[in-house]
C-alpha cells in the first residue's frame, strides 16, 4: 500500500511538472526514527529513511562568540516532537521527504 501511495505522489508531480510538492505533515514518531504523516493522505506513515530534516529543527551545537568575548559552544534543543505539524517537500515525486519548518 504504501508503495503505491508514493508512486501516486510520484506521478502528480511528474503531471504537474514540478520537481518538488510542499504539503503539511504530522510528526508520528520524533527522531532519530522519525515518522510523519501527510494531511492529505492520513493512512501513509513515511519512515525516516527517506526523511531529512532542516538542522534548526534537531538537536545540534553551535560556537557562539557573545560581543567580541569568548567563543561558547550552546546545543540548541528545540527537535521535533509526537504531534507537532511540519511543512515538507516531497522530493522528485515522493522519492524523499524535507522537514522545511514547524507550523503554528
Amino acid at each position: 500500500m504504501m508503495v503505491q501511495t508514493i508512486k501516486k505522489i510520484a506521478l502528480e508531480a511528474v503531471q504537474a511538472e514540478s520537481p518538488l510538492r510542499l504539503v503539511e505533515a504530522t510528526v508520528v514518531s520524533p527522531p532519530p526514527d522519525i515518522q510523519i504523516r501527510l494531511k492529505n493522505n492520513p493512512k501513509l506513515v513515511i519512515s525516516s529513511d527517506i526523511i531529512s530534516i532542516a538542522e534548526h529543527l534537531t538537536r545540534h551545537r553551535r560556537q557562539i562568540r557573545v560581543n567580541g568575548g569568548t567563543v561558547q559552544e550552546y546545543e540548541f534543543m528545540d527537535e521535533l516532537k509526537t504531534g507537532d505539524k511540519v511543512m515538507v517537500a516531497a522530493i522528485q515525486g515522493g522519492q524523499s521527504f524535507f522537514i522545511l519548518d514547524r507550523l503554528g
